[in-house]
């Protein structure tokens, strides 16, 4: 397993979900950057850049125009992980109602747009999404313009790992009736 920022940190005081649940409501996070829980710990989500913005519009349209009835996107919102001490906010998630309104969705598809926050979305986030199973984690990788996807998650980590690059069509594991096409993401990224 590769070490992380988070690793090499001295001991901290880390906050249960519960704890970040209650300093939301109370507003603490109005004032401050953008964070995310993630092992109890606070952590600032990188600036959104306006490749990083367009990708994630591109994505949520495309992908909310091939969903039925049983299956809804959530854009940037938090995936509970009680267990974990976490609250990630992938750019972009596919569940289904039921699972959403559990409070602990477990993700058909999770994917995180990446260009500033790619070496987090590598390691941290990828080493989180494996430890809850999530069974299709997508890297839109936006500096090498390629689409990595993570698969099989065994004891915490991704057991297959495939990148994508331009010409290629996309399709999630268990969204057999949605197709992205690589080309047209990056098309509508660069204008």
């Amino acid at each position: 397993m590769s070490t992380t920022a988070i690793d090499l940190l001295a001991p901290v005081h880390r906050i249960t979900i519960e704890q970040y649940d209650q300093m939301v409501d109370a507003g603490v996070f109005v004032e401050w950057p953008r964070v995310e829980l993630i092992d109890g710990l606070l952590v600032e989500m990188s600036p959104m850049g306006e490749p990083h913005s367009l990708a994630i519009v591109w994505l949520t349209r495309s992908i909310i125009r091939q969903l039925d009835e049983f299956q809804m996107l959530g854009p940037q919102i938090p995936v509970r992980m009680a267990e974990f001490r976490s609250a990630p906010e992938p750019d972009i998630f596919v569940t289904t109602p039921d699972d959403f309104r559990s409070g602990r969705p477990k993700p058909l598809l999770t994917i995180e747009v990446s260009d500033a926050s790619l070496g987090y979305d590598r390691i941290t986030k990828a080493r989180l999404y494996a430890r809850r199973e999530l069974p299709d984690y997508w890297i839109v990788n936006l500096r090498e313009r390629v689409v990595e996807i993570h698969r099989a998650p065994v004891d915490g980590a991704y057991t297959e790992h495939t990148v994508h690059t331009a010409g290629a069509t996309l399709r999630p594991l268990l969204l057999p009736d949605v197709t992205l096409e690589l080309d047209d993401l990056l098309a509508f990224v660069d204008g």
